[in-house]
């Protein structure tokens, strides 16, 4: 505990005075057995390098408890009797949403996936019957939706979720808790060369899936993404095919024009008009109560944000005509010959059971999905070219937040994440701003220009400095190289080996950022990690077996009731936020299905 507590001093200086210690004592209780022995692995190796700890700076062992340092200081953590300033006074961090919250830390103390303090499945009807017409695995921007859509139309469907149930009325501006309740724990892309940076791969888990946690860009994809579908996987899907499921879910979703720019916005357009480009008003799924309070990615407080619980589900929710199973994560496909027979679950106290169907429909997003394909006995035997595809085309999308540190707050975590894009590079990269993350993510993702994770008072620096950096997401075109794979013990991997041109886009994305931020009146320009919501395309569609999983109506060659509808089947990874194509590809895979069971 003593080499704990020096430890975490010194990479987050001025942690002491909130004893860090106990913190990762509380957060040691919820952790898993593999999780704990990482963290006492990791005590093991600090307290060999202690008085050198930049010689383990890109260790799996240094980065976890950086982690657990950071969380508890600029995650406000504050132990009984504390008095004094937290994390979040010391870097000026208190958006309205938090002014009257009186933080609550028991999450510390419960597992994960538990379900203690959240709804249970009980109090969804029907929810507990082990049949179903329909089931549909996953609850996010592709299962959200065919869920919805196929029990309005009458037919029995069990939606299962590995999360949890989170409404509107659960959700409080608190980003420790948040990550516990709304998020997957933190995976990462796994190198494959040493020039190769890693990903972190960000993704919710709660009914609704990431459209809860993400900040709801409303963008179509470019007519060139759409004629690389049938490059890739031969399939016949137009851009023509794909409009009228846009127009059907924009208007569901309320999608809109956010011009409401805040002063921040207009900062940064300087800089853009000063090399050339435009930033234009981005399009999105939120309505006109938005009040711009910057809550979207620890979950929208007031339903403004719209998401595919608040608008698919919950209105067939309340009408009692969808059934819902949460804290249940499948784990494999069940086939009779090639046919659907079922499907496999485990609970969060480890017991397993059985659903029977006919009809799966996977929509478990791009890194779950692969996962219960690859783990489905009867499917991998069938040893086609299709199942041999599964998991091998991950796209990414990867991004990097560039941050400019101006002399004056701009105050960027108290504004609608994303109101604005540059477009001007479109076929290389995309600029969104201006952004912030919270305060723990922020430093966490903070590296230096080496790339490793900043640290001590180069850390404490930059966070002190909190409401003075605008930001801008950098996102590059990748082509679909990231892989989803199962090691010995059945755990799932994920790797990703960037080519040439991968990384001059990124490269150039920085290039990019780093002018438009100085041309602003930036004094000093930093930036973070790279990171992805953007995953799609680890089980793609097209007319070709032999280049895709699935039909271009999301049926998996070969077998017989399995479907995929999430982002999954996008064929080639898009220039932009993927969301509204996945719900609209999602629509009409539900449209065809229903059209199936009539």
């Amino acid at each position: 505990m003593a080499t704990l507590a020096r430890f975490c001093e010194l990479v987050v200086p001025g942690s002491a005075t909130v004893d860090p210690v106990s913190y990762v004592e509380r957060a040691l209780a919820g952790m898993s057995p593999v999780e704990e022995d990482r963290v006492h692995a990791a005590l093991g190796l600090v307290v060999r390098y202690l008085d050198a700890p930049e010689r383990i700076a890109d260790t799996e062992g240094f980065q976890l408890l950086r982690a657990l340092a950071i969380e508890a200081f600029y995650g406000d953590y504050a132990p009984p009797g504390h008095e004094g300033p937290t994390g979040h006074a010391v870097i000026g961090y208190a958006p309205p949403g938090t002014r009257w919250l009186r933080k609550d830390w028991t999450f510390l103390d419960q597992p994960r996936q538990d379900g203690r303090g959240q709804r249970p499945e009980s109090a969804f009807p029907g929810a507990g019957r082990e049949s179903a017409e329909v089931v549909v695995v996953g609850s996010g921007a592709g299962g959200g939706v065919i869920a919805a859509e196929l029990a309005r139309r009458g037919h029995d469907v069990l939606l299962i979720e590995a999360g949890g149930y989170h409404p509107a009325e659960d959700r409080v501006r608190f980003e420790l808790a948040a990550r516990h309740q709304l998020w997957w724990p933190h995976r990462a892309t796994v190198p494959r060369t040493d020039d190769d940076e890693p990903v972190a791969l960000l993704a919710g888990r709660c009914v609704g899936g990431t459209t809860v946690i993400n900040t709801k860009v409303a963008m179509r994809a470019a007519d060139f993404d759409v004629e690389r579908f049938a490059t890739e996987t031969g399939s016949t899907l137009t851009m023509d095919d794909l409009l009228p499921w846009y127009a059907r879910v924009e208007e569901r979703l309320g999608v809109r024009v956010r011009a409401d720019w805040t002063p921040s916005v207009h900062r940064v357009e300087a800089g853009f008009a000063a090399v050339g480009a435009a930033l234009e008003p981005v399009r999105s799924y939120t309505d006109y109560t938005c009040t711009r309070c910057g809550a979207c990615t620890t979950g929208c407080p007031t339903n403004a944000g719209r998401d595919a619980l608040n608008t698919f589900l919950a209105p067939v929710l309340a009408r009692d005509e969808l059934r819902l199973s949460t804290h249940r994560t499948v784990t494999e496909v069940l086939l009779d010959g090639v046919k659907v027979a079922g499907v496999r679950y485990r609970s969060p106290d480890g017991t397993t059971g059985t659903v029977s169907t006919r009809v799966v429909v996977l929509a478990a997003g791009s890194l779950g999905t692969p996962q219960i394909l690859l783990r489905s006995g009867g499917y991998l035997a069938l040893d086609t070219p299709s199942t041999r595809l599964v998991g091998t085309t991950l796209g990414l999308h990867p991004a990097r937040l560039v941050y400019g540190l101006f002399d004056e707050p701009v105050d960027c975590h108290l504004v609608y994440p994303i109101t604005a894009h540059c477009l001007a590079h479109q076929r290389d990269f995309v600029v969104e701003g201006t952004t912030i993350q919270e305060p723990v993510s922020f430093a966490t993702s903070m590296v230096d220009v080496r790339g490793r994770p900043l640290w001590g008072a180069d850390l404490a620096a930059v966070v002190r400095g909190y409401r003075r950096w605008a930001g801008l997401l950098a996102m590059a075109n990748d082509e679909n190289t990231g892989t989803v794979e199962l090691d010995p013990a059945g755990r799932a991997v994920f790797t990703k080996g960037f080519s040439a041109a991968e990384r001059r886009r990124l490269d150039d994305a920085l290039a990019f950022t780093t002018e438009v931020l100085t041309a602003a009146g930036a004094r000093r320009v930093v930036w973070s990690g790279l990171s992805t919501s953007h995953v799609q395309g680890s089980a793609r569609m097209g007319a070709d077996p032999n280049r895709s999983v699935v039909d271009d109506r999301g049926r998996a060659h070969g077998v017989d009731g399995l479907y995929v509808g999430d982002g999954s089947v996008v064929p080639a990874s898009l220039s932009v936020n993927p969301s509204l194509t996945i719900m609209a590809l999602a629509a009409m895979i539900a449209d065809n299905l229903a059209g199936e069971l009539a």
